[in-house]
C-alpha cells in the first residue's frame, strides 16, 4: 500500500475549516515543519517528532522531490522549544508540505529511539529515492545523528511480505512490497510497531528479532462511478480497500489497540480500531471512525484522533479528537480549529495534539503546531 497520498498530500491539500470555537486550543509551539508523533517525558518536557522539508542532497537542486536532513526531534520544556534530535532524513514536495521522514520518537530505559517512514521501497527494501535510514528504527543521543540500528523494517517487509501484497496491486499504484513504519510502543520488553503501508503490527524482540502480531485485512467496497473513473485502468469493483494502520497503544489490559487510516477511497466511517494479543487473532475493538491518526488510553477510556473527520478527500474536513468509553458510547472531544492533527499525546494536565501535521514550519500559508486542550475534556 503507498501511503504518500493517504499520510501526507492529501491532508496537506487540506484548508482550515470554519466553524464554532469551543473548546479552543492552546498554541503551546509554533512553526513545526510537519510535526508528528508526541512523546511526553517523565519530567514532563514534550517532544514533538518534526517530519522536516527535505533537501538537496549532493548538490542536486530539488524540483520535484526534495531529500535532505531537515527532520527533527524537537523538546518543548518550561515554555521553550528547543532542538533534541537534528538532521535526520526528510522527503517532501518543493513547497515542503506532506514530507515523510522521523514519524515517532520515545525514550525508554533511557535511551532515545526515532523511527523513521518509508513510502518509497523497492522490491529489496531500499528507499528508492535516497532517503536517510528509511524504515529504521534507531537510538541517537540527542542534539545529533549518530545513529545505532535497532531494526530495519523496509528489510523485513522485502523478505517476508506479511500481507503478501494483499490490495489492488501494481496496475493501480500499490506495489506488492511496500512498508512505512508510522508508530512504535515499548511491549514486552521489546516494541510493537505499526507499518502502515504493510498493514501490520511487528514485534521487535529484545533480542532484535521481527515477528508478526497481527496482519490486518483487506475490504471490498463498492465504489461510485465518479470513483472507479478515477482509476486507471477502471476494472476493479468493488474495490480492496487496505488496513493502513497508523497508530497503535497499549491498553489497561495489557493488549494492543491499532488505529486504521484506511486506503484510498477514505470513505468517512470505515475506519477501525482492533485488538491485538499476541498469539491470538485480531479482533475489532470499535469501528465507524475515520481516517485515525493517533490513539491514547486515558485509565480506560481511549482518545481517538481523526485526520479529517469527513475523510481526507474533503477538502475542508476538520480533524476530530473523539472519546471513546469502555461500553462504546463515544463523545467528540474537540474539532473546531483542528487541522490535519498528527500526533496526540497526554501529560502535564493536557492534551496535546500535532496540528497542521502536513504542513511546514516557514513560508506561505499554514505552518505546524503543537496545541494543547485541558484533559479535563477527556474526563
Amino acid at each position: 500500500m503507498t501511503v504518500v497520498c493517504a499520510l501526507a498530500l492529501c491532508a496537506a491539500a487540506s484548508v482550515p475549516p470554519t466553524g464554532a470555537a469551543t473548546p479552543k486550543p492552546k498554541v503551546v509551539a509554533r512553526n513545526l515543519s510537519n510535526p508528528r508523533k508526541i512523546f511526553v517525558g517523565a519530567d514532563g518536557s514534550v517532544y514533538v517528532v518534526e517530519a522536516g522539508t527535505g533537501g538537496n542532497v549532493d548538490g542536486h537542486r530539488c524540483l520535484v522531490t526534495c531529500v535532505g536532513r531537515s527532520g527533527a526531534v524537537v523538546r518543548l520544556a518550561n515554555g521553550h522549544t528547543q532542538p533534541f534530535v537534528t538532521g535526520l532524513g526528510s522527503l517532501s514536495v518543493p513547497n515542503g508540505q506532506g514530507a515523510q521522514g522521523p514519524a515517532a520518537f520515545r525514550i525508554v530505559n533511557g535511551k532515545d529511539y526515532v523511527l523513521m517512514q518509508d513510502m518509497e521501497i523497492n522490491s529489496k527494501g531500499v528507499n528508492q529515492l535516497g532517503l536517510p535510514d528509511a524504515g529504521d528504527l534507531f537510538t541517537t543521543p540527542p542534539g545529533k545523528v549518530a545513529p545505532k540500528l535497532a531494526a530495519n523494517f523496509a528489510a523485513f517487509e522485502a523478505a517476508h511480505n506479511p500481507d503478501h501484497g494483499a490490495g489492488p496491486g501494481p496496475k493501480h499504484g500499490q506495489p506488492s512490497i511496500d512498508s512505512d513504519p508510522y508508530d512504535f510502543v515499548p511491549y514486552r520488553g521489546g516494541f510493537a510497531v505499526a507499518d502502515a503501508a504493510g498493514n501490520d503490527l511487528l514485534w521487535l524482540a529484545p533480542s532484535g528479532r521481527i515477528s508478526v502480531l497481527a496482519v490486518f485485512p483487506i475490504r471490498h467496497q463498492k465504489l461510485t462511478k465518479i470513483q472507479e473513473n478515477e482509476l486507471s485502468p477502471p476494472k476493479l469493483n468493488p474495490y480492496p480497500v487496505q488496513s493502513v494502520p497508523t497508530s497503535v497503544a497499549v491498553g489497561p489490559d495489557g493488549a494492543l489497540y491499532v488505529g486504521e487510516l484506511t486506503g484510498w477511497p477514505y470513505t468517512p466511517g470505515t475506519a477501525r480500531i482492533w485488538r491485538v494479543v499476541p498469539g491470538k487473532k485480531a479482533t475489532v475493538y470499535a469501528s465507524g471512525f475515520t481516517n485515525i491518526s493517533a490513539l491514547v488510553f486515558d485509565g480506560k477510556n481511549l482518545l481517538v484522533l481523526e485526520l479529517a473527520s469527513k475523510g481526507i478527500l474533503d477538502p475542508s474536513s476538520p480533524g476530530a479528537l473523539l472519546l471513546l468509553k469502555p461500553d462504546g458510547k463515544r463523545a467528540v472531544v474537540a474539532s473546531a480549529g483542528l487541522v490535519a492533527p498528527t500526533g496526540l499525546a497526554l501529560g502535564n494536565g493536557s492534551i496535546y495534539i500535532s496540528n497542521y501535521g502536513t504542513y511546514p514550519g516557514s513560508g506561505t500559508g499554514p505552518h505546524g503546531e503543537l496545541i494543547s486542550l485541558p484533559a479535563s475534556l477527556a474526563g
